[in-house]
């Protein structure tokens, strides 16, 4: 069994046409994180973040320990607006 960091009780509920589970803010999620869910077999849930697609060439290489150099067709990739059917 995985460590929690957080252990208390919850009830679902149905506001509507969907079951909630509240999450306490102690746990730090950020409002608008988006997840995949799964019911595991022994019952329990399971929520895992999805990955955030970079926005930025600087946010997709956040984290890179080498050096890189965006080539010269791409330097202007973060200031022009979609302009077809790209799909983002």
């Amino acid at each position: 069994m995985t460590r929690c960091e957080y252990m208390d009780t919850t009830k679902a509920r149905i506001p509507g046409n969907a079951v909630v589970v509240t999450i306490p803010k102690s746990l730090g999620v950020v409002s608008g994180t988006k997840y995949h869910f799964s019911k595991e077999s022994d019952g329990s849930l399971k929520l895992t973040p999805t990955k955030k697609v970079p926005e930025t060439m600087a946010e997709l290489f956040k984290g890179w320990h080498d050096k890189y150099e965006t080539s010269t067709d791409l330097q202007d990739w973060n200031s022009h607006d979609s302009a077809g059917e790209e799909l983002w």
